[in-house]
């Protein structure tokens, strides 16, 4: 794509997003400092991310030939485009039907199209690069080796267009919320977080205390309230206040690290960057105050 001296005006501004290669930020910059080079390098990233993405669920050899068989592929089906069938091959997709409908056509005439001959490819590559009959004998003593099947197989073929019209929605579902259902294991900490700040804690703290007192700070006084003489009884439930404050820091900072550190500030769709917590966090932060649009994270976590 990068070989014609045209090659930069078609893609620059035409498909890819001007400001995205242009993002100099430390996370997102790109290096060169001509057009051409970013655009390069813009390419790049994505074929690398692509090939990590199918080396990881497969090996270096399989993603190389999907890869390529994919891109000859699409290549062949561009040079047709005119046909009725492959009209959802376009410069530019301009709606989110477009986009839907492309994105459904390659994984059907494209990726899966490729994939369930995936065996076949392997085999006309292997047939180029042995050199002698000892090889080919031992190439095919791998090959008819027993396939260890492992989830990620299953998951692939669920997600093959051909099997669209079986009644498996739930069970996609299901298993596209996996990461997601991960994090439930969380919600107990973050609650016991919640209940101790706003229950046991509630009377420790006065309003004008809640934007400098740190959660250390409201621990230790906690913690001396407790060893008062007539308070003998809760002497004993200090010693897991820390460990409730210990678990929900981690609950935190554990899906601060899967949302990338992104909330939303109430039920609209819009995110919004929140901090990770440790001890030293002022306890207005973590808590419900009057004020609902600052603070509150471990409640904005739960819901």
């Amino acid at each position: 794509m990068l070989l014609f001296n045209e090659s930069v005006q078609n893609l620059h501004g035409p498909i890819l997003a001007p400001h995205a290669i242009a993002d100099n930020t430390a996370e997102c910059r790109l290096a060169g400092n001509n057009q051409r080079t970013k655009v390069c390098h813009f390419i790049r990233a994505r074929l690398l991310s692509t090939f990590n993405f199918l080396s990881i669920r497969s090996n270096r050899d399989d993603a190389c030939i999907l890869l390529n068989r994919c891109f000859e592929q699409m290549a062949f089906l561009t040079i047709n485009h005119q046909q009725a069938e492959n009209s959802w091959i376009k410069p530019v997709l301009n709606t989110i039907n477009d986009q839907l409908k492309a994105e459904q056509e390659y994984q059907n005439k494209v990726f899966y199209f490729v994939h369930q001959k995936l065996a076949e490819h392997k085999a006309y590559v292997n047939q180029l690069n042995l050199q002698s009959q000892i090889q080919t004998n031992l190439q095919d003593f791998i090959t008819q080796m027993p396939l260890t099947l492992q989830f990620i197989h299953f998951k692939t073929e669920l997600h093959n267009p051909i099997h669209a019209q079986l009644p498996l929605k739930i069970l996609r579902y299901v298993l596209d919320s996996t990461d997601f259902l991960k994090i439930t294991k969380w919600i107990y900490d973050l609650s016991q977080f919640y209940l101790l700040l706003h229950q046991t804690y509630t009377q420790l703290v006065e309003r004008d205390e809640f934007h400098n007192i740190t959660l250390n700070e409201l621990y230790n006084r906690g913690q001396k309230h407790s060893n008062e003489p007539h308070r003998f009884q809760h002497h004993n439930r200090n010693n897991n206040y820390s460990l409730i404050i210990e678990n929900g820091i981690h609950a935190v900072n554990a899906y601060h690290q899967f949302a990338d550190g992104l909330i939303r500030p109430g039920v609209c769709d819009q995110t919004q960057r929140f901090s990770k917590i440790t001890r030293e966090t002022p306890i207005h932060y973590l808590v419900t105050t009057a004020n609902p649009d600052e603070g509150n994270i471990v409640m904005r976590i739960l819901r």
